[in-house]
């Protein structure tokens, strides 16, 4: 079985995360409280605006160093998925903490967070 890798504007990941919130269409509202009451407002359900956490145990420092480029472009990309629908989004963080161990050929990266918002489905 061969593997697709996820793909992240012109960056194809070495790794897919170990987490990644499942993209989806949610719900959004808002209540503003009156001198009488309440007021509920509800603009349906939509992908655009939800946001996606993808996190990785370990990862390799060239490619936090790719996401970091990628983050640093402060540009939309497209995100493409190996199943499912791909979808436009805005690098919104990346973070991770430096590790450098004996064990390892390299420096590495750990407990590593993408966090990106879906801006709109590719047609």
């Amino acid at each position: 079985m061969s593997w697709n890798p996820m793909i992240l504007g012109s960056y194809a990941f070495e790794r897919d995360p170990d987490g990644c919130t499942i993209p989806k269409k949610a719900r959004f509202t808002s209540m503003v409280r009156t001198y009488g009451g309440a007021v509920f407002f509800s603009w349906g359900l939509f992908i655009e605006g939800v946001e996606i956490e993808m996190s990785w145990k370990l990862m390799s420092e060239t490619m936090f160093n790719a996401l970091q480029t990628l983050l640093e472009a402060d540009t939309e990309i497209v995100w493409n998925r190996p199943t499912g629908t791909d979808y436009y989004v805005e690098l919104q963080a990346l973070e991770g903490s430096y590790v450098e161990t004996s064990l390892l050929d390299a420096p590495y990266r750990q407990d590593v967070k993408l966090r990106m918002v879906i801006t709109s489905e590719v047609e």
